[in-house]
């Protein structure tokens, strides 16, 4: 009871230790194997961010209707149809943007990174390339913390697009609101803060996916028995150390 208890406390700390090796070890070794991370780091954004356009466009366009919705039912009780834009950019830009975006590369792509790094654990792979004098740090979790960052960036701000896209449209048909009208009320409400905290979310919210799936990864010890256990554990894991900085940075810029 007690071990578990100073493992979970601990846990944290062996993160952001494995955290700071993985961005040492990038610039420490900056230029080795330049081919290969090249490669691995186009096929991790093609993986997390280009597979995935039509699934979170389709979500964004969702998303973006019902806040619209739902602004319209309260604001019109109270006269207040012309904040639907500052609606938007606060829930959209600066919370449902990074999260959704995060959940959907955490489905996607975190688990991937967990079983991919967990069935080189256990096939030896990880131990061959120690052997040949490769470190797997540089090699295997580099690449993918630059990927994933690249990719969830581009997809905040994709998301972000389509979810406005689909707002305005939502709004057009309910209040006949020119698109002229809509997008200059956004641009006088959104500023350089709502920005800046959203790629800052996300790049957060990249790393922990990255660093608890390969950390999940690595620790399959072996046991392909271990694996699927690794896998629903970096999800749910994931998921808890995202809302946790989330509320974390915007208790930060917002309070």
């Amino acid at each position: 009871m007690i071990n578990t208890i100073i493992k979970k406390i601990t846990y944290p700390v062996i993160l952001s230790g494995l955290f700071y090796r993985i961005v040492k070890t990038m610039f420490l070794q900056i230029g080795k194997g330049r081919i290969v991370i090249r490669k691995t780091i186009l096929h991790q954004i093609y993986f997390c961010a280009v597979e995935i356009l039509l699934l979170l466009g389709t979500i964004g366009i969702i998303f973006g209707a019902l806040v619209i919705i739902q602004s319209l039912a309260q604001l019109s009780k109270v006269g207040g149809s012309e904040a639907l834009g500052q609606f938007l950019v606060v829930i959209i830009i600066r919370e449902l943007g990074p999260m959704i975006t995060a959940i959907i590369v955490i489905l996607h792509s975190g688990t991937a990174i967990a079983t991919e790094v967990g069935y080189m654990t256990v096939l030896g792979d990880i131990r061959a390339i120690t052997m040949r004098g490769i470190d797997p740090i540089h090699f295997v979790a580099v690449p993918r913390l630059l990927g994933l960052t690249i990719g969830m960036l581009s997809l905040l701000i994709y998301f972000d697009v389509v979810a406005l896209l689909g707002g305005f449209l939502v709004s057009w048909f309910f209040t006949g609101i020119p698109f002229y009208n809509f997008i200059m009320n956004v641009a006088t409400i959104i500023g350089g803060d709502d920005i800046m905290i959203g790629f800052i979310k996300a790049a957060f919210f990249a790393a922990i996916i990255v660093v608890i799936c390969i950390f999940r990864g690595f620790g399959v010890e072996g046991k392909i028995t271990k694996l699927p256990v690794a896998i629903s554990r970096s999800a749910i894991e994931c998921f808890l150390f995202i809302l946790i900085v989330d509320i974390i940075i915007s208790a930060i810029f917002y309070l």
